[in-house]
């Protein structure tokens, strides 16, 4: 079995893959043969040592955390019923393996038929960082409410939802996304690479931003003239407000299971769509890291591991 390691605090240099004994699951584990895992701004930070201060793995650790697959294995103490399942689920000692063994969790979710495994690899660190973003600055409908990285697999996720609530979304983005936010939801896109005033000026004021970037400039402009904005960030922990009227929040954490399980229904019913920006095999896992740090990318990138 071949695993992804970070081996050193030294970014996609650090990054091997590496062959390990199969292991065969205990009594209560169950065994699952990796189909997907996602690409996420966690593993490319935590590779530099940035989030040293919320992720406790230190080189050398098994990559990622969120995976999708199918059960191939059970312990003596598990139901046979479950073989063959598609499950997502996560595996916190890392999930960048040829095969996962899971203890019994809240988090082990079945994956309706409707529903790719590659659609619901994108729901961990993506669907359900929108909403635990969301329920902290208590989104209700008739809010008007910016979004960060509005492209981005956890961006497109916020449009879709904050649409559904009824809140009125202005999406940062590149102009090329324009169409396809809009699509999504998007009632206002502004074009980040260009001047932000006249655009802010152009559309209503926003009272929430939604940060999935962690740009501390981009932050700095899109609060500036905005007394009364309330920031709520999954990517930056320090920003600091520009006037005592405004605040801000960084955001981390889990979503409940049954959340999980709601999110799953909806991409079976099409009320969200899973914006994929590319998948890539496992053994390209350096280069799926570069193409998924480059601006402008719709969705989430993953990596396959069967086919």
């Amino acid at each position: 079995m071949e695993i992804i390691q970070q081996t050193a605090f030294t970014g996609a240099d650090g990054i091997q893959l590496t062959t390990v004994p199969d292991k065969q699951p205990t009594a209560t584990q169950i065994q699952l043969k990796t189909a997907y895992t996602p690409v996420l701004p966690w593993d490319w930070r935590s590779a530099t040592g940035e989030l040293a201060g919320l992720n406790p793995a230190r080189p050398p650790y098994v990559l990622s955390y969120a995976l999708t697959g199918i059960v191939t294995a059970v312990g003596q103490l598990r139901r046979t019923t479950l073989l063959g399942q598609r499950l997502l689920t996560v595996n916190f000692h890392g999930s960048a393996r040829e095969q996962n063994l899971l203890a019994p969790s809240p988090l082990v979710l079945p994956v309706p038929d409707q529903v790719s495994l590659a659609a619901a690899t994108t729901l961990i660190g993506g669907a359900d960082a929108a909403v635990k973003l969301m329920q902290a600055a208590k989104i209700h409908a008739e809010m008007t409410v910016l979004v960060t990285g509005a492209a981005g697999g956890v961006g497109s996720y916020h449009v879709q939802l904050l649409h559904q609530q009824g809140a009125t979304v202005i999406a940062l983005s590149r102009p090329a996304n324009r169409d396809w936010l809009t699509q999504l939801g998007a009632d206002y896109t502004i074009d980040y690479t260009t001047d932000l005033a006249a655009q802010l000026h152009a559309t209503p004021k926003a009272t929430v931003l939604l940060d999935t970037v962690g740009n501390t400039q981009l932050l700095n402009s899109l609060a500036a003239g905005q007394p009364q904005l309330q920031v709520w960030s999954i990517a930056q922990q320090n920003w600091q407000p520009l006037a005592a009227t405004q605040a801000f929040h960084f955001v981390n954490g889990p979503i409940w299971p049954q959340q999980y399980r709601r999110l799953l229904d909806q991409l079976a019913t099409g009320q969200l769509t899973a914006a994929i920006a590319a998948t890539y095999d496992f053994h390209d896992v350096r280069q799926a890291q570069q193409a998924a740090q480059q601006p402008g990318q719709r969705g989430r990138t993953l990596l396959r591991y069967s086919h």
